[in-house]
């Protein structure tokens, strides 16, 4: 049976030649059942996060490496790699204007800066506001984006957040979810078999057991 890997978010990322960023996002195949991306936040806040193909991880990395994710590319082949985020400028050429280095895109399909929680307008007429999108969704259409801190709900009541996911090193196939319960000073992580998880949709992971149930799970080694 192939050991189990966890991929901790906001766990640090490095490249074979040096640190790339941390782990912001995991992306989840419903139909395969498995993770296939990673997104990864750069350290520098000019760059956008990058989206990294799960076979890119390094499953068998020396010792112990305190959580820390590591990729079997060069930090050059890393900046290669497909944007997570798009950069904006408002107002701009059609109303948006993308930041050299940004997306190729015409502009976000929502409301502009100001609107509905968006960024807000510019203070002085003529000038122009920075503002960075996910474009998770329109690179992997059809797959679930898990960031951290996401919601699990029991089917009783909320039940905590997710922490990360252990998946087979091997196929990036799901095996349990990394939850933290309770409250601030009283909780735990526990990890929930993939069997417990009903459904993933955009308020989080939908459990088929009770919080007494998930309450009832060993205590996660923090290790």
């Amino acid at each position: 049976m192939s050991k189990t890997q966890l991929l901790m978010l906001g766990a640090d990322v490095c490249c074979a030649d040096g640190e790339c960023g941390e782990l912001s996002s995991l992306v989840v195949s419903p139909a395969r059942d498995a993770v296939t991306h990673l997104v990864v936040k750069q350290a520098r806040g000019q760059a956008p996060g990058r989206l990294v193909p799960f076979g890119l991880v390094d499953t068998e990395p020396e010792g112990s490496d305190g959580g820390r994710i590591r990729l079997g590319c060069t930090m050059t082949e890393f900046g290669t790699l497909d944007p997570a985020e798009a950069t904006y400028l408002y107002p701009g050429n059609d109303e948006y204007q993308v930041r050299p280095g940004g997306s190729t895109a015409a502009g976000p399909d929502y409301a502009p800066p100001g609107v509905m929680g968006a960024p807000g307008l510019p203070s002085q007429p003529g000038d122009k506001q920075e503002f960075t999108v996910d474009i998770v969704p329109d690179q992997l259409p059809g797959e679930a984006e898990v960031p951290h801190g996401q919601h699990a709900h029991a089917t009783d009541r909320d039940i905590g957040h997710v922490q990360g996911i252990a998946v087979d090193p091997d196929t990036g196939l799901v095996t349990s979810v990394l939850l933290r319960t309770g409250h601030l000073w009283s909780h735990k992580a526990v990890l929930v078999p993939r069997s417990a998880v009903a459904e993933v949709d955009a308020a989080g992971f939908h459990l088929n057991i009770s919080a007494q149930q998930v309450h009832g799970l060993p205590r996660a080694d923090a290790g």
